[in-house]
């Protein structure tokens, strides 16, 4: 038989004595537990209340949906002014002027509002095609009826369109991923460097987008939202304005997308952008939304100055290229660029800007985007040179002449060849006396190939170098 092991008397005391006070926490616990529930639920019970008499005193609820209806007049919201950009600037410490570019820029400082964090590496070598010249793109025309049927017309009350959902929806097929692909260093392999967004602009695979998301390819690819890819061919990229055609060539339906009119966008107007930030897999087709902020904003970026419309939208690195839509469900812009600091704090630190987007007018894009259908390129006279200015005072601080002068140099431009260098001072050109905006607006008057003579002071001795006009667009 068995022995039963009976534990001390001790031991059996300290037992109970530890099961009872474990169950006299938990009831302390439990009480502590409803307590908190009751008094929050008496809170949000009274919260409630209160905000529903303010609601019932207002005799209405809000209307949430009603900022996406369009109607013939389209009510401008009220807004409430915001620091402004360049007044935050004005604390940091003054700066030497910006230089600007008659060519792609080596060595310039790039400006803050720069769409270049999306952009790719500096193009090498960049085809062409020239294409007869029957072929044209006209704006506000979409060459599918059946897509401009699913569009809402300026004059048509609400429309068809009456909400954000169906206007992302009839326009989302239209826009399209493109990665930049280059050869790699000492290799034939081709990588993937870059990636953007663009949008479909006809039937038969003409796709518009930045300059700068196809600068430098080797090998274009333009990727569905279905994951599908095709190749592309470059048909012409400007520098100066940043936009850039591409082609494809597929058996797939194209849904191009309908342009509106971008001069008569009023500030207020309610957008989207729709384009693939920071990743072109995991985040394709994102959509932001925003309003006008400015219609004509002029702004600088690497030494070329264009006319941007300014919205609140988000933009973000891979957003450049692509559509910025109205309420009708029309491109007004090509998203573009943004801000990326307001300013400096005192301890030198950069602010970060906040809704400070830039977008190329459609109109303006048109006129680039059909000499470069119609003719495979376009032409934009430059001699290869980022110049600046040079203050009195800078110039006592330096020991160096004031005046305009030569910032930096593209390597193998015109002024390269010629034998001008960095650093000198521009007298005159053909014999005139230039400020710095006389001079970009001379160069750009002149013809590819019409030769210019720069009078320079390099080392305080006055030279005369002639100087052959050549084409920006095959200098970067």
């Amino acid at each position: 038989m068995a022995r039963k092991i009976i534990p001390y008397p001790c031991d059996y005391k300290v037992l109970t004595s530890v099961k009872r006070a474990r169950r006299a926490g938990n009831v302390f616990v439990l009480i502590l537990c409803i307590f908190i529930v009751l008094l929050i639920g008496a809170g949000v019970y009274f919260a409630v209340t209160n905000d529903y008499q303010a609601l019932k005193e207002l005799d209405k609820l809000p209307n949430i949906y009603g900022v996406i209806r369009m109607s013939n007049e389209t009510p401008v919201p009220e807004q409430t002014p915001a620091t402004n950009a360049p007044e935050a600037q004005a604390e940091a410490p003054a700066a030497t002027p910006e230089p600007v570019a008659t060519s792609a820029p080596t060595e310039a400082p790039k400006a803050t509002a720069t769409p270049k964090a999306t952009a790719t590496p500096k193009a090498t070598e960049a085809p062409t095609a020239t294409l007869p010249p029957s072929v044209t793109v006209t704006p506000k025309a979409s060459p599918d009826p059946e897509y401009e049927k699913r569009m809402a017309k300026p004059n048509d009350g609400f429309g068809s369109l009456s909400s954000l959902p169906d206007i992302v929806e009839a326009v989302f097929p239209g826009v399209v991923g493109i990665l930049n692909q280059q050869y790699q260093s000492g290799s034939f392999k081709l990588k993937t460097v870059g990636s953007g967004t663009g949008f479909i602009l006809t039937t038969d695979g003409y796709i518009l987008t930045n300059h700068h998301v196809v600068e430098g390819a080797n090998a274009l690819l333009v990727t569905f939202a279905d994951g599908s890819v095709v190749e592309a061919e470059l048909i012409g990229a400007d520098i100066q304005s940043d936009v850039a055609v591409i082609k494809i060539e597929t058996d797939r339906e194209l849904t191009p997308l309908v342009l509106g009119d971008s001069d008569t966008l009023r500030v207020g107007e309610f957008v989207l952008a729709i384009g693939n930030p920071i990743s072109s897999e995991e985040l394709y087709g994102s959509v932001t939304f925003g309003i006008i902020s400015a219609t004509a904003r002029q702004i600088n970026i690497d030494g070329f100055s264009n006319e941007y419309l300014q919205t609140d939208a988000a933009i973000n690195p891979g957003n450049s290229g692509g559509p910025l839509i109205n309420m009708n469900g029309e491109v007004i812009g090509i998203t573009s660029a943004k801000y990326v600091t307001a300013g400096y704090d005192e301890y030198g630190n950069a602010i970060s800007s906040e809704g400070i987007g830039f977008a190329l007018p459609i109109n303006n894009v048109m006129k680039i985007a059909d000499t470069m259908i119609s003719s495979g390129a376009i032409q934009r006279p430059g001699v290869g040179i980022t110049i600046t200015t040079r203050s009195e005072e800078e110039a006592q601080a330096t020991n160096l002449p004031a005046g305009v002068y030569i910032y930096s140099i593209t390597e193998g431009g015109p002024a390269d060849q010629a034998g001008l260098k960095k650093n000198d001072v521009i007298l005159a050109i053909d014999g005139q006396s230039l400020t710095r905006d006389e001079f970009v607006e001379l160069i750009r008057s002149k013809a590819v190939g019409e030769q210019v003579v720069f009078t320079i002071l390099r080392d305080g001795e006055q030279l005369d170098i002639t100087v052959t006009v050549g084409d920006l667009n095959q200098l970067h």
